[in-house]
């Protein structure tokens, strides 16, 4: 019995949620049974990790969607390392996956869909449909994103295999030293409830909703600070928006953060005002970090996040009752503390990457076939 290859085909390979996912994946997957490598349309650091996982990585270098030069050396590069399964991730990356994946004479094709799309992309579902005989199962990260793909894609439900993502719970643990030391960086004295933001500063994650509920908070939430970590389109809107504040340190753009465990442990809670989302990662590991999470009341988030119970959800778009929600939890510390609690203890029960990885190692060995078990 030969080990199964799988090869990992992705987007890109920044640090963001579906490609910490598939770092997380392929440097857990049992070895004794999976030979495994990552390969992205385009690179970024997240290639350096698994390279010192052990894990080959390699980046493509991709400049546009109709770059046939390294469609053809993905082609080259499958039909040398002989996958059993090409396992993609995000659009992109499907399609080129399908296509090289045909050429190289890849057995098996399996797909994770990460997002429940709120755009209007039609042609998306219609590819899906038209090259639904080329993939086996389409692995969704949520049942909303299960239910909105197979709603749009019109593909049987056998197609479909859910597969929430997870995390590394305990690397989530609050750290006191690292609390103190990224509040004396920002300027922020102890004894202040610090709000945080962590993802892309686009529409889609609701940036300006934030920054509108901000802008409420400031004449009356004088105990309250707000640090905002991510890069994104609306990165001239937020500095114009923080250069207008900053003088009173009320709010503070931190860029792009590596270290997002930092952040959580020292902020008081997160605060995610998606227009719509697939799987809120961002929000599993604040409250694996023990903080309540005040989020977007969308698909994907209403899954994660419990109202009033590990967090709360508003409307998406309404700013007014987003600032409502966190001044209320900056002035109850009791409250904050019994939705957080609450929170470690639903991402403890659903959420450890142990069970997304033997769920994807059981569907690895079943579309393998037996030559394999």
């Amino acid at each position: 019995m030969g080990r199964i290859r799988v090869c990992q085909l992705i987007t890109e390979l920044r640090p963001f949620g579906a490609e910490r996912c598939v770092y997380e994946l392929a440097r857990r997957l049992d070895r004794a049974k999976f030979d495994v490598q990552v390969i992205g349309l385009r690179g970024g650091e997240v290639a350096d990790w698994l390279a010192a996982a052990g894990v080959p990585a390699s980046a493509l270098g991709l400049r546009g969607k109709w770059d046939l030069g390294k469609l053809a050396k993905l082609a080259a590069l499958l039909r040398q390392w002989r996958p059993d399964i090409l396992h993609t991730h995000l659009f992109h990356a499907d399609l080129a996956g399908r296509a090289a994946g045909y050429l190289a004479g890849v057995k098996h094709l399996l797909h994770t869909v990460h997002v429940a799309e709120a755009r209007f992309l039609p042609w998306r579902f219609a590819m899906a449909r038209l090259l639904s005989g080329s993939c086996e199962r389409i692995i969704c990260v949520s049942p909303s994103v299960l239910d909105h793909h197979a709603r749009r894609s019109g593909l049987p439900l056998s197609k479909y295999r859910l597969i929430p993502n997870g995390i590394d719970i305990d690397a989530y643990v609050r750290d006191r030293r690292r609390r103190s030391q990224c509040r004396a960086q920002w300027g922020v004295a102890q004894d202040q409830v610090v709000a945080a933001f962590v993802g892309r500063l686009d529409v889609q994650k609701g940036i300006d909703t934030l920054l509108e509920a901000i802008g409420r908070l400031r004449p009356a939430g004088a105990s309250i600070r707000f640090v905002l970590a991510g890069e994104g389109p609306l990165r001239a809107r937020v500095a114009a928006f923080v250069g207008r504040h900053e003088n009173q340190g009320f709010v503070r753009h931190l860029g792009f953060v590596h270290d997002v465990r930092a952040v959580l442990s020292a902020a008081d809670m997160l605060v995610m005002p998606s227009r719509w989302e697939g799987f809120g990662l961002a929000a599993v590991e604040a409250m694996a970090a023990g903080l309540p999470v005040i989020a977007s009341d969308v698909a994907g988030l209403r899954e994660v996040v419990v109202d009033k119970k590990t967090g709360l959800l508003i409307p998406r778009e309404n700013a007014a009752m987003l600032a409502d929600s966190m001044l209320a939890l900056a002035n109850d510390a009791g409250l904050r503390t019994r939705l957080g609690e609450s929170g470690l203890r639903r991402v403890r029960e659903h959420y450890g990457i142990e069970k997304n990885v033997l769920a994807h190692e059981r569907l690895y060995e079943l579309i393998a076939g037996p030559s394999h078990q």
